[in-house]
């Protein structure tokens, strides 16, 4: 089940402050997100309902083993399109990450798959 866009923006945003910090706090999110804390505060109550954070009151922010799954899976979808768009289709480097940011929630399983394929081939070739 794919969830929403921005469920997996902060799943991902989460993902990307735990390798950096040891602990993951709301204002952290805000701050990388660019959102108020308020929205933040919602959107990490309606991560915690769907069972893909915990947070204990007034604790950092972890994910589930299932929120770390999907967070995983989006990073890899971000990181395979940058480097499409940018091997593949020379595209600006600031252009890429900012179209795989937002394709990424929207990409079928099938295109994703074959941009997969195409970069693996891609690869073969060159070595």
């Amino acid at each position: 089940m794919r969830n929403n866009e921005s469920q997996e923006m902060y799943l991902e945003a989460i993902l990307d402050l735990e390798r950096h910090n040891d602990a993951v706090r709301s204002v952290d999110v805000a701050r990388i997100l660019g959102y108020s804390k308020p929205s933040v505060n919602r959107a990490i109550n309606l991560l915690k309902e769907n069972e893909l954070v915990i947070q204990e009151p007034y604790s950092s922010i972890k994910l589930t083993a299932i929120g770390r799954r999907v967070a995983q899976s989006i990073k890899r979808r971000h990181n395979v399109l940058t480097t499409f768009f940018r091997e593949v289709l020379e595209v600006d480097a600031t252009i890429a990450e900012q179209d795989a940011c937002r394709i990424e929630h929207i990409i079928s399983d099938e295109s994703m798959k074959a941009i997969e394929n195409h970069l693996a081939d891609r690869r073969k070739s060159t070595d």
